[in-house]
């Protein structure tokens, strides 16, 4: 570093020389241009010290620990190659880099059979007079007298959209006219509805009684769906004259997630 500050000093004598009219030009312009290669030498020896073998060779191994992007080890290969083309330490970043990019391509190949494979578990009901293939989850039947939540799928050819349905079973009226969604220890969501075209009623044997609504889901719920899928504690509520509060199951909430992947691949298909 003294060495740069030296010729830095030396350099800038000599360029104020340049305005002396009395002063060889061009003995100094050579000289000025020997400073100059100078001055790219030493930066170079210095980056190669920044950059050593066997620290290059630790910035991979911690990137690899740490699941980093391969894109980053190979930018530390690149650095080796540049500087220390000859160093054993080369062959082992090179070896750290193939095995992150196999194990990515491993992952890859894996996440996309998952995606593939989302629409095919699904529960799948088609209506030939509307056109209309139903998709829904396959861990329980949602029927409207059950305390349940779901999300499920229509297509009709090129056209895919979203539904939710959120149900109450009971021996009292609840007579809800607000639902929610929450997770997260308060991240909450009311669930817009229509009370006359989105709810119904209907009083089943024994004395109970069912409320429901079935509801198309919006850009903003779906946003707030993904959210609810990798939540804590995420919870339905329907509220009105009384209130039913409950946590949603594990299997409510692998239906959701399970949804949600085949809905964007039949999407995107």
């Amino acid at each position: 570093m003294k060495k740069i500050l030296i010729l830095y000093c030396m350099l800038s004598s000599l360029l104020a020389c340049t305005g002396n009219k009395t002063c060889d030009c061009i003995v100094l312009e050579k000289e000025i241009d020997s400073l100059n290669k100078q001055i790219i030498s030493l930066q170079s020896e210095i980056e190669g010290y920044k950059n050593s073998p066997d620290k290059l060779l630790a910035q991979a191994t911690d990137l690899y620990k740490q699941k980093g992007n391969s894109s980053y080890i190979a930018e530390i290969l690149y650095s080796a190659k540049k500087y220390h083309p000859e160093s054993a330490e080369l062959k082992k970043i090179e070896d750290i880099l193939r095995k992150r990019e196999k194990e990515e391509e491993e992952a890859k190949a894996k996440e996309e059979a998952a995606r593939l494979g989302a629409v095919n578990k699904l529960k799948k009901k088609h209506d030939d007079i509307s056109g209309i293939t139903w998709y829904s989850q396959p861990y329980y039947v949602h029927n409207e007298n059950t305390n349940l939540f779901s999300t499920y799928i229509g297509k009709r050819g090129n056209s895919v959209w979203l539904r939710l349905k959120m149900s109450y079973c009971g021996y009292d009226w609840i007579f809800f006219e607000n639902a929610y969604l929450s997770y997260d220890d308060g991240y909450s969501l009311s669930i817009d509805f229509n009370k006359y075209e989105n709810k119904d009623t209907e009083v089943g044997s024994g004395g109970l009684v069912w409320e429901w609504i079935d509801v198309a889901v919006s850009d903003n719920l779906l946003f707030y769906l993904r959210g609810l899928a990798d939540g804590k504690e995420p919870k339905m509520r329907l509220s009105g004259k009384y209130t039913k509060t409950r946590n949603l199951s594990k299997n409510e909430i692998k239906g959701l997630k399970d949804i949600l992947m085949a809905y964007d691949v039949l999407r995107n298909n």
